[in-house]
């Protein structure tokens, strides 16, 4: 999202599904008292390290599942969703479409490169009320919601600048749907949607893919990163999965630095391990108890 890499690593970085190379910039320095984390390294990414230094050392822990959809290869969006959607799956897709269609007044819109202060407000203003609604409905915590306004004024500029885009789905004049993506090289990372519930059977999710898939391979965008999060609705739309790494660098010569490292990455161990087995994110789902939480705090 903000083009940077810590200095631990070199600026370029290698996307490995479609071997296209891009730059990030480098931030901080690479000293640090006891340990530094670096969070969510997807693994089809090839990042090189800077010279080895013999001051620290790091280890490496796999973490969650990631989910991705390639499209190298693909020409238009019907020849991807045969190859990867059952014949059952795009029956029901192409009806569902149809029907949206033909009861309403429908229109797309892509939003990159250029946008209006007064539009791209607007449409964030219906953004949040949509997500803040569909999440209220699921009983779930959603970190965006509280930290709304800042994501609305840095995407403004990155819209300017091609690194973000908004799809949005129209009924008539109003958005029924709204995809916010990051955009790095030839990836694209799905970052939030959310869509007007009234529409939730015609699975307003599968036609908001299928419209960016359509975007994307127009644009010559081959990878559509959907991040992690075991769903339905991912798992039947990407055709590559992923892990995310974690680096924990710790001082060489420093034995409460190692030792710390050791317990962290034994604690991340233990956490994907219960992740793994169902225990956190179904039987414990602490989005859903920090709602009821939050909730219960306000009446």
């Amino acid at each position: 999202m903000e083009n940077k890499i810590n200095a631990f690593y070199a600026s370029h970085l290698l996307n490995k599904l479609t071997n296209v190379s891009f730059a990030a910039t480098l931030i901080s320095s690479n000293t640090f008292k006891t340990i530094y984390i670096v969070k969510d390294i997807p693994d089809y990414l090839s990042i090189e390290f800077q010279t080895p230094n013999d001051t620290y050392h790091f280890k490496t822990v796999k973490q969650y599942k990631g989910y991705l959809i390639n499209l190298k290869g693909y020409d238009n969006k019907e020849a991807f969703i045969t190859d990867n959607l059952n014949k059952r799956n795009r029956k029901n897709l192409y009806s569902k479409e149809r029907s949206l269609n033909k009861n309403h007044k429908i229109s797309t819109q892509f939003f990159f490169g250029s946008i209006s202060k007064e539009k791209h407000d607007n449409i964030f203003e219906t953004f949040y009320i949509l997500l803040k609604k569909r999440f209220n409905e699921k009983h779930i915590h959603n970190r965006y919601l509280s930290n709304w306004k800042d994501i609305q004024t840095s995407t403004f500029q990155k819209i300017l600048d091609k690194k973000a885009s908004l799809h949005i789905i129209y009924d008539e004049m109003k958005p029924i749907a709204i995809t916010l993506n990051f955009h790095k090289g030839d990836i694209v990372f799905s970052h939030i949607q959310a869509y007007n519930t009234n529409y939730s059977k015609y699975n307003m999710g599968d036609i908001c893919v299928i419209n960016q898939i359509e975007w994307l391979i127009n644009n010559s965008i081959n990878v559509f990163d959907l991040s992690m999060g075991k769903t339905y609705y991912k798992e039947k739309w990407s055709n590559y999965t992923y892990t995310f790494i974690y680096h924990i660098f710790y001082k060489q010569k420093s034995l409460f630095s190692k030792i710390y490292a050791k317990i962290i990455t034994n604690e991340l161990k233990l956490i994907q391990f219960l992740r793994d087995k169902n225990i956190i994110g179904k039987l414990m789902n602490f989005d859903k108890l920090l709602y009821y939480y939050r909730n219960i705090g306000t009446k």
